[in-house]
């Protein structure tokens, strides 16, 4: 026997007619005891209760079936209960068409944007990057020196053709982003017979060689900006290791000894600055380009990551945890590697810089992979683009 309250709540469902939902993922039906007829609104929270996703299922247009009965509600008296049934069906997700022949017609219709002169302020970069003089292979120094001639007169041509286009740099920054020469000694096994210029006549040569950089340039009338990073094969090693700290290290002496050259003749190299104290203390440096903010780095001191552009990323991100001089810049710019790689993968740019050595036998007997040499060159500027760089261009 029913008690009072299980006879007077008891809710009676006609056969058929219990609330339930019924889905084979193609079609169904769902039915609900409700006081009145349900909306758009009441049917989405059904569906939902019942484990389907609203926004993906719907119910169809004038499947609604509704029936009613009267029930004695156990005092005398009757109550109504009504029950609704409506089909269900994916809803359809409908994408609004593009008009085709208004696009068709918009791209026939288009005039060519006549070029504008660009009046942005935009430093032209210039990346120094294993020169490795001294090294023997493959022509050795005297094949090196030619491509280092070669990718110079490039650059001065590249800045000229900048400028004729009306995208005239305001700057130019030539970066050594280290191993500018090869050392001796102390680098690998066999480096001290293959080694064609001792370590003074191969930093005589750099020397040389970056005052030809800077020549170019001052004849152009632009100011110039040379600097770089210390690298691993400028190192004073012994045993295999350097022993004094990291600025002591030839990629950076020889910028400071064509300072101490200029210097000399302040009429001319007026306009040149050398920022050597920007990397006094640490193996990096960091320059504002016309507003973007750019970190140096050789790259022999990344070490974690399954390639080289994996550990220029995972390094850059410890750095900038550590808050360290290059944590907020938006660029990165490095060597060691010898292969060129670019990277916009993080939200900000890596660029690796190829070599203009001539490639290592042994290497390429071991592994089977050489890389063209190269020197990479681009404009760099808040104002030149969203990326804050363009024109690159390896030479």
């Amino acid at each position: 026997m029913l008690d009072e309250f299980e006879r007077r709540h008891k809710k009676e469902h006609p056969t058929g007619w219990e609330p339930s939902l019924q889905w084979d993922g193609s079609k169904g039906t769902i039915t609900a005891q409700l006081d009145n007829e349900p909306d758009d609104a009441v049917w989405a929270t059904l569906i939902e209760d019942w484990g389907l996703d609203p926004h993906r299922t719907m119910v169809v247009d004038g499947s609604l079936q509704i029936r009613a009965w009267d029930v004695g509600d156990g005092e005398g008296g009757t109550r109504r209960h009504k029950y609704y049934r409506a089909t269900i069906k994916p809803r359809e997700l409908t994408v609004d068409r593009a008009d085709i022949n208004a696009l068709c017609k918009l791209v026939e219709k288009r005039k060519p944007v006549k070029p504008v002169k660009n009046e942005a302020k935009r430093a032209f970069l210039v990346l120094l990057s294993d020169w490795q003089l001294g090294k023997g292979e493959n022509g050795g120094t005297e094949a090196t020196t030619q491509r280092i001639l070669n990718a110079c007169d490039k650059a001065v041509q590249r800045f000229k053709d900048l400028s004729k286009l009306g995208q005239a740099p305001s700057v130019v920054y030539l970066i050594g982003l280290g191993d500018l020469s090869e050392g001796c000694s102390e680098f690998y096994a066999m480096q001290e017979w293959q080694t064609d210029l001792n370590r003074r006549e191969q930093e005589r040569l750099a020397r040389r060689l970056i005052l030809c950089f800077i020549d170019a340039f001052v004849d152009l009338g632009v100011p110039v900006v040379a600097t770089g990073v210390p690298g691993n094969h400028g190192e004073n090693r012994k045993n295999g290791k350097a022993y004094t700290d990291f600025t002591d290290n030839s990629d950076v002496s020889v910028f400071e000894t064509v300072a101490e050259i200029m210097a000399a003749n302040p009429e001319r190299y007026g306009n040149v600055s050398v920022p050597l104290t920007l990397c006094a203390d640490d193996l990096t440096m960091t320059l504002d380009l016309c507003g973007v903010p750019v970190a140096f780095a050789h790259g022999h001191q990344f070490r974690s990551g399954t390639n080289s552009q994996a550990k220029a990323e995972t390094w850059w991100k410890g750095q900038a945890l550590g808050r360290t001089g290059v944590s907020d810049a938006e660029m990165l710019c490095f060597g060691h590697f010898h292969h060129f790689v670019m990277s916009e993968a993080t939200g900000r740019t890596v660029i690796q810089s190829p070599a203009l050595d001539g490639g290592s036998k042994w290497f390429t007997g071991s592994s089977g992979q050489s890389s063209q040499s190269g020197m990479v060159t681009l404009c760099v500027g808040s104002q030149v683009g969203v990326r804050g760089w363009s024109d690159l261009l390896i030479l």
